[in-house]
């Protein structure tokens, strides 16, 4: 198995256990409260906090390699709000904490790749308003909205994924 079919295989189950951790469900509540006890207001609260309040940078220049917490190094009792606590990481990362708050918010959400030559190139979110199917959740970008995929969001103007 690749390296990144291991990580796909890690990232597609993690959220269903970060949704129970105590921080995500405090981090919910509190999107639920902003919301005025709107869940669909709350979402896309989430996905502020997800998308914006964490900057995305790619983790090979902050830390030398890839980082995903709980699986490129030992499990923590935080890897759940592991990039919520440091405010910054890569697009797994926010897209693993939008879909941990969305689950906790009572939402059906899942993770979402692009594949690229067996490669994993980007990692978004999904999730299921109530509509009966699911949308997708661009946390990288700074122009997407709840709906948008990855390549119907446009680029910042460098061309390049977010980097702030």
């Amino acid at each position: 198995m690749s390296d990144d079919r291991a990580k796909w295989d890690f990232l597609a189950r993690i959220p269903r256990e970060d949704a129970r951790h105590p921080e995500i469900e405090r981090l919910a509540r509190l999107c639920l409260a902003l919301g005025a006890d709107d869940r669909r207001r709350a979402l896309v609260i989430a996905h502020a906090v997800a998308g914006r309040a964490i900057r995305y940078r790619l983790d090979t220049p902050r830390t030398g390699g890839e980082d995903v917490a709980g699986f490129t190094r030992p499990r923590t009792l935080d890897d759940p709000i592991d990039a919520w606590r440091r405010g910054v990481d890569d697009c797994d990362a926010k897209a693993r904490l939008f879909v941990a708050l969305a689950l906790a918010l009572g939402f059906r959400a899942r993770m979402a790749a692009i594949w690229q030559r067996d490669r994993l190139a980007h990692v978004y979110a999904e999730v299921d308003r109530g509509g009966g199917g699911f949308e997708p959740v661009e946390t990288t970008l700074a122009r997407a909205v709840i709906g948008d995929g990855p390549r119907a969001v446009p680029k910042e103007t460098t061309g390049k994924w977010l980097e702030t």
